[in-house]
């Protein structure tokens, strides 16, 4: 025999549903209007502590393009190069790369200023100072390769970290973005 169903029986669970769901998503709207400006203050705190590393000569900084190009002066206000933010698609994410380069077109900085989805202890290691100073001294007018890559001979390689060959050219994509967009802004803003 089938038992009858109540229209009470799906009413109940029905509307208590809709309630949960309600409150859980004003609780995390609540939360996110909360968190958001301190969120973008942190990651304006760090783009800056970024642009700073890289292009050490810099007092100061004025931003050419939005979020992306930022002109560096000295204390005497002279410019001394620019810091470029840049990103790529790493193997857990996205791989954001902030890259200094001097008057004269020569890398003298680069930082990986964010890539939490990558792994920790292999992609993370993009981080890593023996890493990030293999760009150090390349000029702009090349492209730079992952050595694993160059079938071409090119002049301009890193080596891949251990095990994040995916991670490694990432940032290599990053920089070689941002030595095409000094090459096309950067003198226009001059």
């Amino acid at each position: 025999m089938r038992k009858k169903i109540s229209p009470k029986a799906i009413i109940i669970p029905t509307i208590s549903l809709f309630l949960i769901c309600l409150v859980v998503t004003a609780v995390l709207a609540l939360t996110n209007s909360i968190t958001a400006d301190k969120i973008a203050e942190n990651e304006a705190q760090s783009k800056q502590e970024s642009m700073f590393s890289v292009l050490p000569a810099a007092a100061s900084f004025e931003e050419i393009e939005p979020d992306v190009l930022y002109q560096g002066f000295d204390k005497d206000k002279k410019p001394v190069g620019y810091a470029i933010s840049t990103s790529a698609q790493g193997y857990g994410g996205s791989v954001k790369v902030m890259t200094g380069i001097d008057s004269a077109g020569v890398i003298v900085g680069v930082d990986v200023f964010y890539n939490d989805d990558e792994t920790p202890g292999l992609g993370k290691n993009t981080s890593n100072e023996s890493f990030r100073a293999q760009y150090k001294g390349m000029n702009t007018k090349e492209d730079i390769v992952v050595s694993k890559d160059n079938t071409t001979g090119a002049a301009q390689e890193i080596d891949a970290v251990t095990s994040a060959t995916i991670s490694s050219r990432a940032v290599t994509k990053a920089v070689n973005e941002a030595c095409r967009i000094y090459n096309e802004k950067a003198k226009e803003a001059k």
